[in-house]
Parts: C-alpha cells; structure tokens; sequence
C-alpha cells in the first residue's frame, strides 16, 4: 500500500511539471543581425623612393569590438609600379588600383619601378554584431558613443532575404522619421541608405542615441537568395515646373518588379533656385546628390562667356510605382530605369550555379546577377562562362568590348554584371560559397550537454550529425533558408526547433531528457545493494543498472515517455511503470524480510505461505548466527 500511495502522489506531481517538457516547434524564429560598426581613418604619404616595401597595420580594436577589415585607399588611385603584396582584396577601376583591404589588419605594398610618394588613407573598421530576434521593432542604443569624439560610426541592420520580413520605418534618436525622403535630402545623400532587407545609418552624422528599425511581416516580402536583376531602358521624360510626372513599373513576364533608378537633374543660366524635385514611393532612398557650376567660353569673347549651374539628384525607389514632382521654377529633366528581378541558380555544396542566356534576359539593357548569403556563409569567387575565375576584387569595373563591366565581391553578398548594352556573356556562372558548420547543442533538462544525440537538419539541404564529447554536433547546410532541426537520442526524438536565420552562434536546442532514480528496498525499507533494475521505453530503448550500496540505481537523460521500471534480487522482482515527464525518484519494494543461507531471499509472501511462527523462528535462528559469525570473527 505504501508503495502505491508514493507512487500515486508521484505521478500526479508529473502530470503536473508535464507541461515543462519540450514542445514541438510551430514556426521559425527570425533574428536581425545588428553591425555597429566604428572607422578610425589615418593618412599616410608613402615615401617608394626610400623604401621598396612599406607595411602599414591597422589600429587596435575597441574593447568589445572586433577587426571588421583594414582598408588602404589611394588618393587619386595608385601610382603605376605600386602593387599590392599582403593582401586579401583590391579595388580597381579602368586598370588603376582604388584600394587594398586585408581582413588580418595588415597590408603590405611594393614599388615595381615606381620611385616617389603617394598619399593613402588607411582605414580601420571595427565591428560589434548583436542579434535580435524579429518582432515588430528592434532598438538599437548608441548613446554609448556619445562624448567620444568618434567621428565615424555606422549602424547597419540586416534581415535574411528568405526572411518574410520588410524595412516599414527607422526612427532617429529624436523621433524623426529617416525613411521621410525630407529628412534624407537634410541629412545628405548616402546617410540613410535603406532598401527592404537592409538599413544603413551613419549615426555619427544623425546623432547618437536610442534607433528603432519597424518591421512588417509577410511572405510577399520572401526574396531568393539568388537572382538575376535587370534594367530596362531608361525613360526620359521633362517634369514642367509646377508639375508632376507618375511611373508605374509594366508587367513582365517571368519577371517580378523591384523598383525604379530615378536620376532628376537641371542646367541653367544663373544660380538655380533651391527647389528640387520631390519623389514619393512605397521605400525611396535618396542616394547621390551633385551640383556645381561651369563656365561656356570660346576662343575668344566674340561670344561673351555664359556660366551655368546645375544640379544632379539620384533616387533609389522600391515598388512599382514613382512620383516626381517639381515645385520649382525651372523645368526638370527626368530619367527613369525601371528594375526588374528573378529567382535564378542552383545550390550545391560548392556554391550556386546561375545560367544566363541572351533568350532569358531579353530586351533589357543591362543585367546582372545577385547572391546574398546569411552569416554563416561566406562569398570566395566568382567563375565566369570564360573559365576566368575572381577571386581577389571587391570592387571590379573594366572594358568590355566597347562596353564596361562591373563587379562587386564582398563577404555575403556579390553583383555581376552579365550584360551592358550589346555586349553579354552566356553561359554558367559560378558563386563559390564557403560555409560554417552550424553548432548545435542539445541540452536536458538540468541544461546539461547530451554526449552521442544524433542530430538531423532538413531543410533545401538534408544531412545529420552526432554529437561529440563536447556535446556538439557541427552540420554543414549549403543553401539559405529555413531549416527544421531534431534531436534523437535513444531511439526517440527529444528536441525540435525550426531556424529562420543562420548564425554563426551556437544553438541550444531543451531537450525532454529526464533522470530516474531508482531506490530499491526490502519490505523493512532497508536498500538493497546489488539489485538489477532495468528500464523498457515505448521506443525499445532498454538500460539495466546495479544498485549501489544504497540501494540506489540512476539513469541520466532518459527521453520522456512511458517506462516500465523492473527491479530483480535473487529470482525476487517486481515492476512499476512510470509516465517520464520530468526528474523522477521512484521506491521499489522488493517485499523481502531477510535472507537464508543457500535458500536466499525470504518476502513477505514466501513467509505468509508458510506461516508467521515459522519464519519467525527461521529469522530468529538466522539472526543468531549471524551475531556468532561476526562474534567470532571479532575474537580472531
């Protein structure tokens, strides 16, 4: 009875902790990665008539921040002789060297003939990423940067193209709208740089403080990871003074509309007034802003010189709809490239595969094709149709038969341009992508690491993994998107959870891993050592332990679910089934009153059956000779 009442209390307390078990997930969680980054710049003139060889470091990191890259720009570009040595990247236009970056923090540069001095500017920019789990807003503070005297640091905010969230608004540490196209054109072009998956804010020049970023969620805001975009002609139009012009994007087939490159400008005699167009779209970012003034003159003043001003504004819209308007006195030249983008390319475990072809890209004047990877990814080279393969460009504009052609390599995202007017290079383009393992850890309930979990990750990719000494089990995934991980571990499946984003951190996965204690007694509740117990789950999963001295037999991490717990001394046993929900501690009476010599074990219904005065006077007897056993090995 003892036993039954112990065990009924127990499995009501169970009942009860049950709801603590680890539940199936039901949706993905997305998270926003957070870069606060810092740029310290110093300039330098380098002296390759003293030196062939000039090494130039970077500068230390602040606390708490990491070396993002060390980046060394030419003034003017570099003189020809001057080649980069130690590097990882460069930059080059028309055949002249822009820049040199080096993620290690340092650069080496070397004169092939060149004797004399240069001017660079050498740029340490440093990195601190948070990860936000995606709601309705994510606030970034950096009032931390006040006072400083920090002259450039920049917020930027990324979400996962396969992410079904969208960029609504950003707000700035007073409030202030900065998706307002006014305050951008205040701010000056490039402060604010914004598009539907990512923010760019140069806070040093908004002011520092508290930013929020809103977030909207849809699955018509999925983007692939992989693309082909491409530019229409553009379209010139005149926006009248006082008037407006509206473009909205024609349907294309097999193509879905990304948005508008509104480029506004005006030339005229004497100083221009200082009203601009104004543009209004679902997400407009105003992105380059000219104006100077120049002067008309012949051979000689037969015509008397004529001095023109102008001015040249560049507008990024998302959405197909724009609209210009001019509130000022001047007529306004318009020129307007619609954009358009595909899914494109196949994932591999080398990289994806985009296949262009003259058939595919149609009328468009220029294409291009676009891979953005998440944080766990990282862009290595591009291979061209050629067989040409680039490795070692950021940035990248050359002729191309009459034509120009540019490219962009940076760590998680990379544009190719395969198209410009007449000119495209078909065929098979392929994106090398380096990727991380992701660290999985399954953990029970006492948050301890689960040792030999087999753990699957299905999602465009299927593998699995096990779980090493450490308790973690690196798998490799090849292509972005959603992945739905579980954990199984002694033939059943402990723990499940469903990634949105894929981060280079460590992912601890609750697990419903319970502990059984077993105590095993005699009917006199004395522990019985050397006793076997052994567990049975519904899974098969069976587990038989030795009682220790106590009596006690302990089984570690024992999936949730139905057990049948059997205990058995001597051809004496007996079982109970327990309902694992939580830590468990269960006592097993075995019914025995003591134990004979040659006979064994004496319970309590061998003793009914022979009757009370009986297996008393055995017990008495037995005891006795005990007590003259230990006597005499006492007086030895």
């Amino acid at each position: 009875m003892k036993v039954k009442f112990v065990l009924g209390i127990l499995l009501a307390c169970l009942a009860l902790a049950g709801s603590l078990a680890a539940q199936p997930p039901q949706a993905p969680v997305f998270y926003a990665r957070a870069d606060l980054l810092v740029t310290i710049e110093e300039t330098y003139e380098l002296d390759f008539g003293s030196k062939s060889v000039i090494t130039l470091m970077s500068a230390s990191p602040l606390p708490g921040f990491t070396l993002d890259r060390f980046v060394v720009v030419f003034e003017g570009g570099a003189p020809q002789g001057v080649q980069p040595l130690k590097y990882d990247k460069k930059s080059e236009r028309m055949g002249v060297l822009e820049s040199v970056l080096s993620y290690s923090g340092e650069v080496s540069l070397g004169s092939n003939g060149y004797n004399g001095t240069c001017k660079v500017r050498a740029l340490t920019v440093m990195r601190r990423t948070t990860w936000y789990p995606l709601g309705d807003s994510i606030e970034v503070d950096t009032s931390e940067f006040a006072g400083t005297g920090l002259e450039d640091v920049t917020l930027k905010i990324t979400l996962d193209n396969y992410a079904p969230y969208a960029v609504k608004q950003v707000l700035g540490p007073q409030g202030e709208d900065l998706l307002d196209i006014k305050n951008q054109e205040a701010l000056g072009a490039g402060v604010v740089k914004v598009d539907p998956k990512h923010v760019e804010i140069r806070v040093s020049r908004v002011g520092f403080g508290k930013y929020i970023v809103k977030v909207e969620r849809s699955d018509a805001y999925v983007l692939p990871s992989a693309m082909l975009v491409v530019e229409e002609d553009f379209i010139e139009q005149t926006v009248p003074a006082k008037g407006s012009k509206t473009l909205t994007l024609k349907a294309k087939s097999g193509w879905r509309p990304l948005g508008w490159i509104i480029v506004a400008y005006s030339v005229a005699p004497g100083p221009l007034d200082s009203s601009y167009v104004q543009v209004e779209g679902n997400l407009a970012n105003f992105v380059v802003e000219r104006k100077d003034e120049f002067e008309v003159r012949g051979a000689s003043l037969l015509i008397p010189p004529l001095l023109l001003h102008y001015w040249i504004r560049a507008y990024l819209v998302y959405g197909s709809t724009v609209k210009v308007s001019n509130p000022g006195k001047h007529d306004v030249q318009l020129l307007a490239i619609p954009v358009y983008f595909r899914e494109a390319g196949t994932w591999t475990s080398k990289g994806v595969e985009i296949t262009v072809s003259q058939k595919d890209l149609g009328t468009a004047y220029a294409a291009f094709l676009v891979v953005q990877v998440p944080a766990l990814a990282r862009i290595k080279s591009v291979t061209l149709p050629s067989g040409v393969t680039i490795s070692d460009f950021e940035n990248y504009t050359a002729g191309w038969e009459g034509e120009w052609r540019t490219m962009v390599l940076e760590d998680h995202e990379v544009s190719v341009q395969v198209k410009n007017g007449a000119k495209i290079e078909e065929g098979v383009y392929t994106i090398a992508v380096e990727w991380s393992p992701l660290r999985i850890r399954p953990v029970d309930a006492k948050k301890r690491a689960v040792v030999g979990a087999e753990v699957t990750v299905e999602g465009p990719f299927k593998t699995s993994g096990v779980t090493g000494v450490d308790g973690v089990a690196a798998v490799k995934v090849y292509a972005p998107g959603v992945y739905r991980v579980a954990v199984k571990y002694k033939g059943s499946t402990v723990g499940e959870v469903v990634l949105g984003t894929l981060m280079e951190q460590e992912i601890t996965i609750p697990c419903a891993l319970y502990d059984l204690k077993a105590n095993v007694k005699t009917a006199l509740g004395s522990p019985i050592a050397g006793a076997q117990v052994t567990v049975s789950g519904q899974s098969g999963y069976t587990q038989s332990l030795e009682t220790d001295d106590d009596g006690r037999a302990l089984f570690t991490q024992l999936p949730a679910g139905t057990y049948t717990l059997k205990a058995e001394y001597k051809g004496v046993s007996a079982q109970q089934t327990v309902n694992l929900s939580a830590d468990a501690v269960l006592d097993v009476n075995l019914g025995i009153l003591f134990e004979l010599p040659l006979l064994g074990p004496v319970t309590v219904t061998t003793a009914a059956a022979v009757g009370a005065a009986s297996a008393l006077v055995a017990g008495a007897a037995f005891s006795r000779s005990r007590r003259k056993e230990e006597a005499e090995i006492e007086l030895e």
